[in-house]
């Protein structure tokens, strides 16, 4: 190599004159992903009218746009009060103001995952090579119950796109130890808990950890790094905090649904398996009538008074019986990740989709961990990255749970695969990597005008 040549940057740090360029074959690489996923926004849409979240959340970003997080006045429904973070309702509220119809606002959801799939393309290339890369964005960009939250306004797909860009900064910023990409990978995980907002006790966990470790290591430059990442995401969540707190009077209180979601996973009626039911089906389904003389109470409680009632009852519940509450633990790690038990059931192709692809995943985990666990080792943001997966599943354990709640969660998950996979050229690839950064640097400004 001559003296004045550059070698090539890593591919998250593109050469000047051709960032944009790359950027461009990446995206047209993705591209079949996107317009897979506009297609299916454009079939499979529900009809003109909202559907399950949808009112609330436009209806909380028409109330944004007015300077209002929650409605002026005596409320008694929880799910207008502290139900949905802010991080999807800011992102909604420009589309309200332009008055687009829904079923515009709709084709947000594949715009963002198409956004999180080219990013994640990006989060592989700086381990892997390029058709291991793009071998593996298809396997993710492909993840079928994925497809389930395209045809109407969820707040996963804004999930996913934030995993992923914090988990590309932290891969950035434990590799060279910039401020911007440490902040960034921070910032990532309090949006994130802006958007759901049981993200919140898995941010303060991450730090707790961080910090055990940095206890332990005092003098590793990567556990410095990773609390630094892990307090910047809890100072993120602070304003909602200290908002939540002037409302409510308690302290981390991070919002008004978890009661609900506690007590119907408590045992309670014969039969009952944790799942979750929203309180106007309760008054409209036959099975559950038994609930009624309930529901019909809580209509008559504030907010955070139904909310903090509902957890005392959950409470109850599971001291007086701890059998069944182990049984509905079971059945929520199965409904997470397999639909089952529900009622009513997925449609067959759908319940086979769960079960295949989730069954590849599970296998796929537990064959990277073996490989892993052999290694001398591993990449620094690994271990980072598998302490998050695993405990935002945790914390969708003990609650009710759905399958979707699982969809953050895999871009972790596949990565995890994927490096195990391809880990030991990967590691090798970012060391030179660096250096090659390094002393494209020194020579350049050493000769610069060699080339």
């Amino acid at each position: 190599m001559s003296v004045g040549r550059v070698p090539r940057a890593l591919p998250w740090t593109p050469a000047r004159t051709g960032a944009a360029p790359g950027l461009l074959r990446e995206a047209l690489r993705v591209a079949p992903l996107v317009a897979l996923y506009v297609a299916i926004c454009a079939l499979a849409q529900p009809g003109p009218h909202p559907v399950r979240d949808e009112q609330d959340l436009l209806a909380a970003a028409a109330r944004m746009l007015d300077g209002q997080v929650v409605p002026s006045g005596h409320v008694t429904d929880p799910r207008a009060y502290l139900w949905h973070g802010p991080g999807l309702v800011v992102f909604l509220a420009p589309l309200v103001r332009l008055h687009l119809p829904l079923v515009a606002i709709r084709f947000v959801e594949p715009v963002l995952l198409g956004c999180a799939v080219l990013l994640f393309h990006r989060l592989l290339r700086v381990r892997l090579g390029p058709r291991a890369s793009l071998a593996w964005t298809y396997a993710f960009g492909l993840y079928v119950p994925f497809f389930s939250v395209l045809p109407h306004v969820h707040k996963e797909p804004l999930c996913i796109l934030l995993v992923v860009a914090g988990m590309l900064a932290l891969t950035r910023g434990l590799a060279d130890g910039r401020r911007l990409p440490l902040a960034g990978a921070g910032l990532a995980l309090g949006a994130l808990t802006m958007v759901r907002l049981e993200y919140g006790w898995v941010t303060f966990a991450l730090l707790a950890v961080a910090v055990l470790g940095w206890v332990r290591r005092r003098h590793s430059v990567t556990a410095r790094r990773l609390v630094a990442v892990a307090a910047v995401g809890v100072a993120a969540c602070a304003p909602w905090l200290v908002y939540t707190y002037s409302l409510t009077g308690r302290p981390l209180y991070w919002g008004s649904s978890s009661g609900l979601s506690l007590f119907w996973m408590s045992p309670t009626l014969p039969g009952q398996t944790g799942q979750w039911y929203a309180p106007d089906r309760v008054l409209g389904d036959r099975a559950l009538a038994p609930y009624r003389p309930l529901f019909r109470r809580l209509q008559t409680f504030d907010p955070v008074r139904s909310d903090l009632w509902l957890r005392d009852r959950a409470a109850a519940n599971i001291r007086a019986r701890p059998a069944g509450y182990a049984r509905n633990l079971a059945a929520n790690v199965t409904r997470l990740f397999f639909a089952i038990p529900m009622r009513p059931l997925l449609a067959p192709l759908g319940l086979g989709a769960y079960l295949l692809v989730n069954s590849l995943l599970l296998i796929g985990l537990a064959w990277s961990a073996a490989l892993l666990r052999r290694r001398r080792s591993a990449a620094p943001e690994a271990a980072p990255i598998a302490i998050f997966a695993a405990v935002a599943i945790a914390v969708h354990v003990p609650p009710s749970a759905s399958p979707r709640m699982l969809l953050p969660i895999v871009p972790a998950l596949v990565w995890l695969v994927a490096q195990a996979s391809h880990g030991a050229d990967g590691g090798r690839r970012l060391r030179a990597g660096t250096c090659d950064a390094r002393r494209a640097k020194v020579v350049a400004r050493k000769h610069p005008r060699d080339g």
